[in-house]
């Protein structure tokens, strides 16, 4: 597909759904390092994560080249949701609903990656017409794409208050948190973070810590990630399987693809248990940010070993060790990484559903979902 021209009185939107049908003017528009560069977006397509198509949107205002948008199109299947603890009316619910309605999610944003921009203005004096831009980007990807269901991603902090104004059709994930920890600069080495640690967190963190101490960790360069493939990738599905929601799955391919492509600041470390692989982390170094990426570790090993614990505290000891001021942990497991420090950044995340009767649903699931929420923000782990 070439390009699907919608228009309004201000705004034509073409779209194209390969970065080799991208116009000139694409890259003309944007900076040199930008995650919009077509040469970094083939990099996302030659990943082929499963279920997941792509859309460009080339955004002209008056005429003239005014933005740039990125989405993604999950289409959902069965397997995106664990359903084994549901009622087996619900499964049944479920599986039929997939096969009648094929639904498939559009993603203003990127499924797999909280790090880059997906979306560029060359003019951004009139933060109102910005805003118009993208929800007419938005519009014209849905309309194409027929999805079901639209996620704006870590909406921009200008654009918040337009889109809960004008888009009143968006609900506002409310628990959407990233967990953060800003490294004091007293911490010059793990053990004075320990130190800055109450009593019983410190101790449980000794003994968590001796197991990895029976472990040899070694940092993977680009070529020995790729040899390792097939294992990083086992470890990451053990991971999956373990989640009642998964949002896509990454491919094989993806974790090598970024080590050979960002050697210098994307990282990789394998766990290894009298020379049996039984976790990996990886995690991206930009400038005051040590931002932990994926993970995967062998269940089996998990809780003799306390593999996931032991990746968080190595996470701050590689963040220490790069001389960091921040330590971005992610979404998942809000009590495990606030017993370690961390602290919500509650992030801007947009859900519009087309049809109503589940957006209604959707709305209530929310609601009560945020009333029974909070037992992790009682955590307070330092002296």
């Amino acid at each position: 597909m070439k390009y699907c021209p919608r228009k309004n009185d201000k705004y034509t939107v073409r779209l194209f759904d390969s970065t080799n049908l991208l116009p000139a003017e694409w890259n003309a528009l944007l900076p040199q390092d930008h995650f919009l560069q077509s040469a970094q977006l083939s990099i996302t397509e030659k990943s082929k994560f499963p279920d997941v198509n792509f859309l460009y949107a080339f955004i002209t205002l008056h005429g003239k080249p005014f933005a740039l948008a990125y989405f993604q199109l999950l289409h959902i299947k069965p397997y995106h949701l664990e359903t084994s603890s549901l009622p087996r009316i619900q499964q049944i619910a479920w599986k039929l609903f997939n096969q009648v309605s094929h639904p498939k999610l559009l993603v203003a944003g990127h499924l797999f990656r909280h790090d880059i921009a997906s979306f560029y203005c060359v003019d951004e004096s009139s933060v109102f017409e910005v805003f118009q831009s993208f929800d007419t980007a938005i519009r014209a990807a849905l309309r194409q794409s027929c999805a079901h269901a639209v996620l704006v991603k870590d909406m921009p902090e200008k654009l918040i208050t337009y889109f809960s104004r004008y888009a009143p059709q968006y609900l506002l994930l409310r628990n959407d948190v990233a967990m953060e920890m800003q490294l004091e600069e007293s911490w010059q080495t793990f053990s004075d973070y320990e130190k800055s640690l109450k009593h019983k967190y410190a101790q449980r963190l000794r003994k968590v810590r001796k197991h990895w101490e029976t472990l040899t960790i070694k940092e993977l360069n680009a070529e020995e990630v790729k040899a390792h493939e097939a294992v990083i990738f086992d470890l990451y599905m053990q991971v999956c399987k373990h989640q009642q929601v998964r949002m896509g799955y990454i491919s094989s391919r993806f974790i090598p693809i970024l080590k050979e492509r960002y050697a210098a600041e994307f990282h990789v470390w394998m766990a290894y248990e009298n020379e049996h692989p039984v976790a990996f982390f990886s995690a991206w170094s930009k400038g005051d940010d040590f931002d932990m990426f994926y993970i995967g570790f062998d269940y089996d090993r998990n809780e003799a070993l306390q593999l996931y614990f032991n990746i968080l505290f190595f996470s701050i000891e590689q963040a220490l060790l790069y001389k960091k001021k921040k330590l971005i942990l992610g979404r998942t497991a809000l009590e495990a990484k606030a017993r370690i420090g961390c602290k919500p950044n509650y992030l801007s995340t947009y859900l519009y559903i087309k049809n109503p009767v589940v957006r209604t649903v959707m709305f209530r699931l929310q609601q009560t979902h945020t009333d029974n929420e909070g037992e992790w923000e009682n955590r307070h782990p330092f002296k």
